[in-house]
């Protein structure tokens, strides 16, 4: 066959929902704004097609990227050879942009009749905390503009094929499938800090094969009636797959024993500081402990951990250059200093170390964090908005109508009035008076955290042994979590820690795990410790 082979080709047409908020992102034409999503030329809000193609690739290529068994991978995904221009070949997957929608609903044409825009989509911020001051790190702020949870991308994906590789792609497609049920494979940015969480519905779902063999098959895809791919038969283990990555899982029980929040960016119109909400469905929202702020919380206990442990601390700008780029400069080494919260965490700066793990992305991925109780989003706008009579709401200091106060203290929330005490008079200061919706009774999802081990390399059990030593602290009521943890916000008891992966059982305890000796060798070994 001369040219492009394709004796079969297998087509899927699906759609993928959001699980945890997403972002792919798209230009900037202001870099002091939130970072902006992908829109294509219709203004569409989208995910490119490459973005899709780059989390399938990664996905199978498993734990090893450059070893042999990826050169069928390149076989089937394209590839290049460095220093030869006519080199290579294209990819026999074809995916395509996928659309982003309010729901499943179809045109005449096949499209998403139901496009979002990018208006109105939420803003989450995040900011760096210095070790040394505990506030706010200098240029350390960011944004960035999120899909919510609830969404539907458009999946349309082709795999070419040949009579030579039919079982294996077709094997390889199942794999995926089950994948993107499962809920591994994520997509965009900020991965490992639970965004973009997608999961494949199982309805509307079509996936067919074409076969181009013969005039029955071309006579069965001119007609609309080719094979549907469930009745062909498949054998999972001619996929020819590389190893798989390894995990460690660790799922925390928890419940709050004092309000535990996230703080929203905007202010509310009735109340000032509000928790950070995720939609949950159209017609309810639901309180999120974001995934930045666990690991980030997870992190700086860990380094202050090591640190004490090594007796060295972090570094400051030198005194007689103590401008806001010292500040800066000065919080971009603290993250370079400790290999293994490096590894463990990420390494946004420095040079990789090639022997042991790469540069970038950690290994631990905090997940999203919500709470079972919800809350109707019609109570949510008018703390948000204001209630719809079109009274002004001087200052913010207009009450919480009484239905929508016992509507929130029914779900374990309550307004807080806080008042700055004038240090002259020793009374209230003026125009200092604040509010917050305080959290206090509310229940929450377990928090999930999962290790890519294969990521880790040489320091896989330094680093997973100092994960213990903080999970330990943050049983032990040592580490609080969420916003304002120093006005007595985030004391919050673990309930329950079950680990799996790594060579422990499902169920193993945060005890046993401590106590085993090749990470307690691990550590001291790290820790440069005699026994």
């Amino acid at each position: 066959m001369k040219g492009r082979p394709m004796q079969h080709r297998l087509r899927l047409r699906g759609w993928l929902r959001t699980e945890t908020p997403l972002h792919v992102g798209g230009v900037a034409l202001d870099p002091a704004e939130a970072l902006p999503v992908a829109v294509d030329g219709q203004d569409h809000v989208y995910v490119p097609g490459t973005a899709l193609a780059g989390a399938l690739r990664a996905w199978m290529r498993g734990a090893d990227p450059s070893g042999p068994a990826n050169d069928k991978i390149n076989d089937m995904w394209g590839f290049t050879v460095d220093g030869e221009p006519n080199s290579g070949r294209a990819s026999r997957v074809v995916v395509r942009d996928a659309i982003i929608a309010a729901s499943t609903r179809t045109d005449a044409d096949g499209l998403p009749s139901e496009p979002i825009s990018r208006n109105g989509l939420p803003v989450r911020h995040g900011v760096g905390i210095d070790r040394v001051t505990g506030a706010a790190a200098s240029a350390i702020l960011y944004a960035r503009t999120v899909v919510p949870p609830g969404r539907y991308l458009s999946f349309d994906l082709d795999i070419e094929t040949t009579e030579r590789d039919l079982d294996r792609d077709r094997a390889r497609l199942r794999l995926l499938l089950a994948a993107l049920r499962a809920e591994e494979i994520t997509l965009g940015a900020a991965g490992s800090k639970g965004l973009g969480v997608v999961t494949l519905l199982p309805s509307p779902l079509d996936v067919h094969e074409h076969d181009f063999t013969g005039v029955a098959g071309l006579l069965a895809f001119l007609g609309g009636t080719p094979a549907t791919f469930a009745d062909v038969p498949g054998d999972a283990g001619v996929a020819a797959l590389p190893e798989r990555r390894e995990l460690l899982t660790v799922t925390l029980g928890w419940r709050p024993l004092s309000p535990v929040m996230v703080r929203a960016s905007g202010e509310g119109a009735m109340v000032k500081t509000l928790p950070l909400t995720t939609t949950s469905g159209r017609d309810s929202l639901v309180l999120t402990l974001s995934g930045s702020s666990i690991k980030g919380a997870l992190r700086s206990h860990g380094e202050f951990i090591e640190r004490t442990v090594r007796g060295d601390n972090a570094p400051v700008p030198e005194a007689a250059a103590a401008t806001a780029q010292a500040h800066s400069d000065a919080f971009s080494r603290q993250f370079d200093e400790l290999d293994a919260v490096r590894a463990l965490f990420g390494a946004p700066h420095g040079k990789p170390d090639k022997d042991c793990f790469p540069w970038g992305a950690g290994a631990l991925t905090a997940h999203e964090c919500v709470s079972e109780t919800t809350i109707p989003a019609e109570t949510w706008n008018v703390v948000v908005d204001g209630p719809l009579d079109g009274a002004p709401v001087p200052d913010g200091k207009r009450p919480l109508p009484d239905a929508v106060r016992d509507e929130l203290s029914g779900r374990g929330l309550d307004q807080a009035d806080h008042v700055a005490i004038d240090r002259w008079t020793g009374g209230a200061a003026d125009s200092l008076l604040f509010s917050v919706l305080e959290p206090h009774g509310v229940d929450w999802e377990p928090i999930r955290l999962t290790v890519d081990l294969t990521r880790l390399g040489c320091y896989r059990d330094s680093a997973v042994a100092l994960l213990m030593l903080v999970l330990r602290d943050l049983e032990n009521r040592r580490l609080p979590l969420g916003g304002m943890v120093n006005r007595g916000f985030g004391d919050v008891e673990i309930t329950s820690v079950d680990i799996s992966g790594g060579g422990w059982a499902a169920g193993t305890s945060l005890a046993t795990a401590l106590g085993t000796p090749r990470l307690v060798r691990a550590w001291r070994d790290y820790l440069g410790e005699d026994e």
